[in-house]
């Protein structure tokens, strides 16, 4: 798997932690209070409870899918080969890109050290959507920046990408995923990869 694949793995221990402002009432119709909800969240319910690395993922799989628009995401990053695939296909790699989503994030629950999130301001993006600018702080003053890309739904608005020092994680999913497809002669190649990564990240939690 790429290297850049640890950035975004890192960002979850970091994001569940928030520079506490005033939460909009109607969170999921506002950019900026979505995304510190999300960090809120996560600090209440999976960092700050006393509960296994299993359930963790369990409760982290929850705040992902309430969060993040998984099949808008899944789409973009299988792209084309979407279309020649079966089915049943396409319907394993939804199951098998949510879970090494939840698995990749959540094995990085114990490096969290104190970094804060915080949000800057928002932008608006295409029709519908925001640009949520933020930045990630340690307990050295260092900080990089995070952009949260937002749809919005019926239900409120829906992360669809994250952008860490201009890198998206939705386009690093999409370009690895294609060369694994490619050099192994189809996406079956790719959903067997898939398989054994959930299969060796699920047996090491706890």
């Amino acid at each position: 798997m790429m290297i850049s694949r640890r950035d975004f793995a890192t960002l979850s221990v970091a994001c569940v932690a928030v520079s506490r402002s005033a939460f909009a009432q109607d969170w999921r119709n506002s950019p900026n209070a979505l995304v510190e909800k999300f960090a809120e969240k996560g600090i209440t319910d999976i960092l700050g409870a006393a509960i296994s690395q299993r359930e963790k993922a369990d409760r982290f799989r929850v705040l992902f899918k309430d969060f993040f628009d998984i099949p808008s995401i899944g789409r973009f990053v299988l792209a084309r080969f979407a279309r020649t695939a079966s089915a049943e296909e396409n319907e394993k790699f939804a199951m098998l890109f949510e879970d090494v989503i939840v698995y990749t994030w959540s094995r990085r629950f114990g490096e969290y050290k104190g970094q804060i999130l915080k949000v800057k301001d928002n932008t608006p993006d295409g029709n519908d959507g925001a640009l949520v600018n933020s930045y990630i702080m340690d307990n050295d003053s260092q900080s990089f920046a995070v952009a949260w890309r937002l749809r919005k739904r019926a239900a409120g608005y829906r992360v669809v990408d994250i952008i860490i020092e201009g890198v998206s994680m939705a386009i690093t999913y999409r370009q690895e995923y294609s060369t694994i497809i490619q050099q192994n002669g189809g996406i079956g190649g790719l959903l067997a990869q898939m398989q054994k990564q959930v299969d060796e990240m699920k047996a090491k939690l706890a």
